[in-house]
Order: C-alpha cells, then sequence, then structure tokens
C-alpha cells in the first residue's frame, strides 16, 4: 500500500485516473442500488463498463498510449495513416477508447446500448430507416433496435434515458425486467484494429396512443419490397442533426429477421460490423 501511494504521490497523472476510478466505481454501484455485500459477483462490475462512465479527459489519457502505438505501425503508409486519423478523431470525441486485449494488440471499445419496445400486440420497435425532411425520401438504412452509442461518462441507465426522451418520448415507454449484456469481437477494417463490442439490452413495453400511429412511405420510397404490409411511424417533426428524423416500424419477430439483414435493396449485412 505504501508503494502504491508513493506511486501515486509521484505521478499526478496516474493517481486522477485512480481518483476517477474510484469515484466512476461508487457511480455506478450507486446506480445499480445493490442489496448484497458481494457487489462484485452481484453487480459483475468489468472495466469496459467502468472506463465507459469515466471522464472523457480521464478517458483519452487510459487510450493515449494505444493511440500512440497505433500511430507508430501506420509509420508512412498513407492508407493507415487515414485509418489512424478517423480513430484518433473518434477516440477525441469519446465514442471510444482504445485499451490492450492482454496479447499486446491494440482493441477499440465500443459501448451501446440497445432498447426492445413492445406495444399491445406483441409487436415491437425497430427502426428501418432515416427520413430526410430536404429530400423527403427515406435514406437506406439496416433494420435495427432503437439504440445509442453510450458516451463517455455516461452509464447505461443514462444513455437509456437520453434515447426514451429524444425520439420515443412520444410513446412513453415503460422499462421493466433486468438488462442483458453481451460482448462481441470483430475486426474492424476501416480502423485497422479489432473492436469490442459491449451491448447492454433493456426491454419495455408502451400503451400509448402514439403506437397505433402509421405514416405513408415518403416519396421515391414507395417501391422497396421490404415496406410491404409493415407499419410505419415517423418522429413526428422532431428532427435531428442535418435535418434527419428515424423511421421506425412495428414488426413481428419474423418480420425482424428479414429486415435485420437485408437492406432496401436486398444487401445482406451484419448488426456489429456496421456500427
Amino acid at each position: 500500500a505504501e508503494g502504491f501511494a508513493a506511486v501515486l504521490k509521484r505521478h499526478r497523472s496516474i493517481a486522477e485516473i485512480v481518483q476517477d476510478y474510484a469515484k466512476t466505481l461508487v457511480k455506478v454501484i450507486k446506480d445499480e442500488r445493490p442489496l448484497l455485500s458481494d457487489l462484485s459477483s452481484m453487480m459483475k462490475i468489468d472495466s469496459d463498463r467502468l472506463i465507459c462512465a469515466m471522464p472523457q479527459v480521464t478517458r483519452l489519457k487510459l487510450s493515449l498510449p494505444a493511440l500512440r502505438a497505433v500511430h507508430a505501425q501506420a509509420a508512412f503508409n498513407a492508407k493507415r495513416l487515414k485509418a489512424f486519423r478517423e480513430l484518433e478523431k473518434e477516440v477525441h470525441e469519446g465514442k471510444c477508447y482504445l485499451t490492450s486485449n492482454g496479447q499486446g494488440s491494440v482493441l477499440r471499445v465500443v459501448n451501446l446500448i440497445t432498447l426492445r419496445l413492445e406495444r399491445w400486440d406483441g409487436k415491437f420497435c425497430v427502426e428501418v430507416g432515416k427520413w430526410s425532411l430536404k429530400e423527403s425520401i427515406v435514406q437506406q438504412t439496416r433494420a435495427q433496435l432503437p439504440g445509442s452509442k453510450m458516451r463517455a461518462g455516461e452509464l447505461a441507465m443514462q444513455a437509456l434515458r437520453r434515447l426514451t426522451g429524444k425520439e420515443l418520448s412520444v410513446l412513453n415507454p415503460k422499462v421493466g425486467g433486468g438488462t442483458a449484456v453481451e460482448v462481441e469481437e470483430a475486426a474492424s477494417d476501416s480502423y485497422g484494429v479489432t473492436t469490442r463490442y459491449v451491448k447492454t439490452s433493456f426491454t419495455a413495453t408502451t400503451s400509448a396512443p402514439a403506437a397505433k400511429d402509421t405514416c405513408v412511405v415518403p416519396t421515391g420510397a414507395e417501391g422497396f419490397e421490404v415496406f410491404q404490409d409493415i407499419e410505419l411511424w415517423d418522429t413526428h417533426g422532431d428532427f435531428l442533426d442535418n435535418d434527419k428524423a428515424s423511421v421506425f416500424a412495428w414488426v413481428t419477430d419474423a418480420e425482424f429477421q428479414h429486415l435485420a439483414h437485408s437492406d432496401m435493396k436486398g444487401r445482406r449485412f451484419m448488426f456489429m460490423k456496421e456500427i
């Protein structure tokens, strides 16, 4: 203990990281409201979850060694340098952080949340496109559950509140049940590193009148076969950045399986690799 204290006293940046880590741990425990004393076992606390909720300035400090390693590997290769710049931008924007996989390789970590929102007939809400106000069309997108990347300093529940308080507020979702956490690793060719996706899934129900709404597919998208017999609704003018709003559909599990593996032209893709 004395040796560790000496290190903290000598290296202020390390002391600041340890302090933020401790504060974030308390924040996570408080958010979970545990009833038992065995916190680590009950809450399944892991470093990915804690680092995600740490302040951006601290996450950046933790990411810089790995970021420098990626830069060194890029050397004078133009393609690798371009990938490094994109990765550097994402790290500085707090969209991900970098660490090691334990074998010396750089690992990009992305934390995200998804929400399965069901209505009275068992159908659930999925995002099927982006409605462009300027172009009056639905832009191609994969079908997916409503979700969001978690931001620096944000807990999963805070990210969920941000999601449900924006585009889904009209549905007044009632979150219930527990959460499920899935971890997947895949090569990210655009960045030249492996990415670990940590996804926290929530479930909710809605009985709001807006859940009965449907909308006409915008001009230019009527011919897309995947939209046939699917109930669509939009966010009623609550446009996002760049004048775009999400277009949602109420679907069955069978319909979602079809939509989730085909875009509007029938191209197949994988969920995680597209994030």
